[in-house]
């Protein structure tokens, strides 16, 4: 995700740093039928980020919190985890707040239908905003990483514990997903997004099958003892 809010606050940057292109820029967006399937596109990504927001901040990282207080292994994970993924949201969160700046005089001008201010000081704003917007991603790309790599490290030791291959396949895939992001950024590439995609989903469905497997063995009874041997 933070790869993708630089490569975008690039190209809006390229987009507005020229002195006309602020001003054209509210032009094509006050065209009728442009602001419709923009708005569909923002819908889905935000339900997308919901979703997300929910499935690691609701189960994974307290999934991994309650490893740590089963075995002393997940303890250094579950701190990874815990503390990369919360600072990824709250960086992220902040980027997006500085970006919005960036952009609010263009946001204003369109929501008024109303030409913007003066180029040349609009420019300057915006590509102020995005400059901030894009130091904060970085650092929370940076810390996405480092809750990704908590991830990792537990799915490894969970396969170590439970004797159960499928959470090393699961961990796997999820390195190559997440080493596909990088290739994205990389011209006429671009179908590397839907590979990372479902190698991602793929990784999930191994770990929630490695997990069934996992408990199931832990509640099966445990054999019965040999039979005496009476001389």
């Amino acid at each position: 995700m933070a790869f993708a809010l630089i490569a975008l606050f690039s190209l809006v940057a390229a987009l507005v740093a020229a002195r006309a292109r602020p001003a054209r820029l509210v032009e094509e967006l006050l065209r009728p039928g442009v602001l419709a399937p923009l708005a569909v596109v923002l819908v889905l990504l935000l339900a997308s980020a919901i979703l997300g927001l929910l499935a690691t901040f609701a189960f994974l990282v307290p999934g991994v919190g309650r490893l740590a207080k089963w075995s002393s292994a997940f303890e250094t994970p579950a701190k990874l985890v815990k503390w990369g993924y919360w600072s990824a949201l709250i960086l992220g969160a902040l980027a997006l707040l500085a970006g919005a700046a960036g952009f609010a005089p263009i946001i204003q001008a369109v929501m008024e239908r109303a030409r913007p201010l003066e180029p040349r000081s609009l420019a300057l704003q915006v590509v102020a905003g995005l400059l901030a917007a894009l130091a904060l991603a970085v650092l929370a790309g940076i810390a996405n990483l480092i809750g990704f790599a908590g991830l990792v490290m537990a799915l490894f030791e969970l396969s170590s514990q439970t004797k159960v291959d499928g959470f090393k396949v699961a961990a796997i895939l999820l390195i190559l997903g997440f080493a596909l992001n990088f290739i994205v950024l990389l011209p006429h590439l671009h179908w590397a997004s839907m590979l990372a995609g479902a190698m991602t989903l793929i990784g999930w469905i191994f770990a929630r099958d490695a997990a069934g497997k996992a408990l199931a063995a832990a509640a099966a009874p445990p054999p019965p003892p040999p039979p005496s041997v009476t001389a």
